[in-house]
């Protein structure tokens, strides 16, 4: 059925699917998966209602599955139960916390207990009846994360600046003394951990962010917890059945190659990680003190960061394959291309992208030079050089990208390679200039802490360490326009359960939306003042929830079709755009000018 709504093109008009819905037992099902979050209604998204009772700002959300009841954890140290439905406070829960809450969970098999996690260094849990289950003080710093499994609703997972993981039963009895055994995972002193994530249809892979450009995806039926008195300041990724100080041997590491491959580790930080309800996608939100986009990883592809470094033979020589266009490589002029900034301005979303629009696209990149550009522009000629081989623009293309990123030693092994296959071109007087240009330096290496500093820590440590940085896996997609930096918490998440399309604060207070598939951007609301820090979409409905410095939680929902009382749609996007990127390169003590000091500063500040 779903091949067959697909073909006719039913997805773009309601009417054809609800009768679809009616004739075809599993319609309902599609039309929710589908429908959900549509292009259409994503356009009329504006502010149906504030939330207002906290005293202070926002700083975490977490909806029930079903969508019945949304949670919110704030400055004020309270926890606040609303019916989003009824637009109505439902329960507040005072906690034992003294300091900022910075995450939220709904634990228990009817969603009866809520777990907390503070600046405070504390964990507590109790019941919606104020029931206390747990006060845990076994971290030494700050709680940044929590996660919790939807396959066991009793089981959850906390990390904090200590480097530390610990994991929870609420089964078992828990003591925070030296003997008891919960912790997962603890890492060096100089680690601090910013967020993780559990998959959704395989939970046993726990995802982890730190303060480094890695997103490190452990498989937990190879580890078991062990007593903190096993562990020190001074031990890296220690796990007794790992070894001492061999844990990451049962990591996939996940990096976007521009970062990973430029030995830039320090900064930059993972502040956020989400699955796709599929759990086949990773969605990763980047910051530190230079600002960074978001990273969408397959985690079922094995795309190496080397990928780039090394031309493939048997990819270059196979026959032609892919999608050709009608239009001419001189031009692109017929091919789609997501530069649209105007929201007013519908976008035709191609059902296929073609090699044009991936060497339209490179040209636009490697012209516009924003952080990360250049990288992304040479994967999409990477892209063309795969699916067709025989398109000499793109070798190219590719070789100037790798130029320009300063690689010359990749650069020289494509062009030796393109030279190789198609002999002609070294006679090129363009080949000649390019060639010109190279350099041939030492093969580079991925920074790894350096070892002198932390000489408890095993040789096989270091070893492994570099190892799993050099086989990272690089990134699918890549989403931009946002401004991240200098942020403990950005949220970004997967609109609807086909995840379609993307969502994600900034801090400009615009809340991005693009469409998946090209990247573009597909709607940006005026969220806050502020950074808009969190963003939770609705389980079953279109429906968006959103806070940040602000007291508020603002709903969001598609508004009238003609448009009107829908004031919230950014102006000046492109404007916004560009000077976000701007401000992605400014030093952090730096301010714009006063004629510049729109609220979109606050990105230079904690």
């Amino acid at each position: 059925m779903e091949k067959k709504i697909k073909k006719s093109n039913i997805r773009k008009n309601i009417v054809e699917l609800l009768q679809h819905r009616e004739s075809n037992i599993e319609g309902p099902k599609y039309v929710n998966r589908h429908r959900q979050f549509s292009h259409d209604l994503i356009r009329r998204l504006g502010i149906e209602y504030e939330l207002r009772g906290h005293e202070g700002p926002v700083n975490c959300l977490q909806w029930t599955p079903d969508g019945s009841l949304l949670v919110s954890g704030s400055d004020d140290t309270e926890v606040m139960i609303w019916d989003p439905m009824k637009h109505k406070r439902v329960q507040t829960l005072l906690t034992n916390h003294i300091g900022k809450i910075f995450s939220v969970k709904f634990l228990g098999t009817n969603n009866s207990i809520i777990v907390t996690a503070a600046n405070d260094k504390k964990v507590n849990v109790q019941s919606i009846q104020g029931d206390r289950l747990l006060d845990c003080t076994c971290h030494k710093s700050v709680v940044r994360s929590l996660a919790s499994s939807p396959m066991d609703p009793t089981v959850f997972w906390s990390a904090g600046d200590d480097g530390r993981i610990m994991q929870y039963d609420l089964r078992e009895p828990h003591e925070c003394d030296s003997d008891n055994a919960n912790v997962l995972i603890a890492y060096l002193v100089i680690t601090e951990i910013k967020c993780i994530a559990v998959n959704p249809t395989k939970p046993h892979y726990l995802a982890v962010g730190v303060n480094d450009n890695f997103v490190r995806v452990y498989d937990r039926r190879r580890l078991k917890t062990y007593p903190l008195s096993k562990i020190s300041d001074h031990q890296f990724a220690y796990n007794p059945k790992s070894g001492l100080n061999e844990i990451n041997k049962y990591a996939q590491y996940y990096a976007p190659g521009h970062l990973a491959l430029n030995n830039i580790i320090g900064k930059y930080e993972t502040n956020y990680i989400a699955f796709n309800s599929a759990g086949s996608e990773m969605l990763v939100n980047i910051a530190g003190e230079a600002g960074e986009q978001i990273y969408l990883f397959d985690v079922n592809r094995e795309r190496q960061i080397s990928e780039i470094q090394i031309p493939n033979l048997r990819n270059s020589r196979r026959k032609l394959e892919g999608n050709k266009c009608e239009c001419t490589l001189d031009t692109y002029d017929n091919c789609y291309f997501p530069n649209n900034y105007d929201l007013k301005k519908p976008i035709k979303i191609p059902t296929e992208l073609c090699t044009c629009f991936y060497m339209r696209r490179a040209f636009h990149l490697y012209k516009r030079k924003w952080i990360g550009d250049l990288y992304g522009a040479a994967r999409d000629y990477l892209s063309v050089i795969e699916k067709w081989p025989k398109e000499t623009k793109a070798f190219i293309g590719l070789i100037k990208c790798l130029v320009a990123l300063g690689w010359a030693r990749e650069a020289k092994l494509w062009y030796e390679h393109f030279c190789e296959i198609m002999p002609e071109f070294a006679y090129h007087e363009q080949a000649k200039k390019i060639y010109s240009g190279l350099e041939s330096p030492e093969k580079r290496t991925i920074e790894i802490p350096n070892r002198s500093k932390f000489p408890f820590a095993s040789v096989t440590a270091f070893e492994i360490e570099n190892e799993k940085r050099l086989s990272a896996r690089d990134y699918e997609l890549r989403f931009m326009g946002h401004c991240n930096r200098n942020t403990h918490r950005m949220e970004a998440n997967f609109l609807g359960e086909d995840g379609n399309f993307i969502c994600g604060g900034s801090s400009d207070g615009i809340i991005f939306l693009w469409e998946r598939k090209t990247q573009s951007i597909v709607n940006a609301l005026i969220g806050d003042e502020h950074p808009v820090n969190c963003l939770q979409p609705h389980p079953n409905t279109c429906l968006l929830a959103s806070s940040g410095k602000n007291s508020v939680v603002k709903l969001w929902s598609p508004m009238a079709e003609d448009g009107t009382g829908n004031i919230h749609m950014a102006k000046n996007l492109e404007a916004a755009v560009r000077l976000n990127q701007q401000l992605l390169l400014v030093n952090p003590v730096e301010r714009l000018s006063p004629s510049d000091d729109y609220n979109i500063c606050i990105c230079v500040s904690s």
